[in-house]
């Protein structure tokens, strides 16, 4: 397969991920009025990864080491605001949990 269509669908697929986490933080804004730091974090990690494949498929790459910055602190910052945003919602999830069994 070329790498081109490789690196192509890549940087799609990333900056339509990073759109979506920009909708999921103005969604959450509009439904629950709080602000959710972490979408905008999730959003930043995976517009440097869209933003390396883009160099990449468009040949702008200056060396290694830019992609290897890009790359690592996109998967620091997904990992992170992904793992931030799982313990948030079970936090959640938990405080409901409790003030139903209360309730009872």
């Amino acid at each position: 397969m070329n790498t081109t269509i490789i690196y192509a669908v890549k940087s799609g697929i990333s900056w339509l991920v990073a759109g979506s986490s920009v909708v999921g933080y103005v969604l959450t804004l509009k439904r629950t009025g709080e602000k959710w730091w972490l979408w905008a974090l999730l959003a930043i990690g995976w517009t440097f990864l869209a933003i390396a494949n883009t160099l990449v498929l468009g040949g702008l790459v200056a060396g290694r080491s830019q992609l290897l910055v890009l790359w690592l602190s996109s998967f620091v910052l997904v990992s992170a605001s992904l793992l931030l945003l799982f313990l948030k919602v079970t936090g959640l999830m938990r405080r409901r949990v409790e003030a139903s069994l209360r309730q009872r």
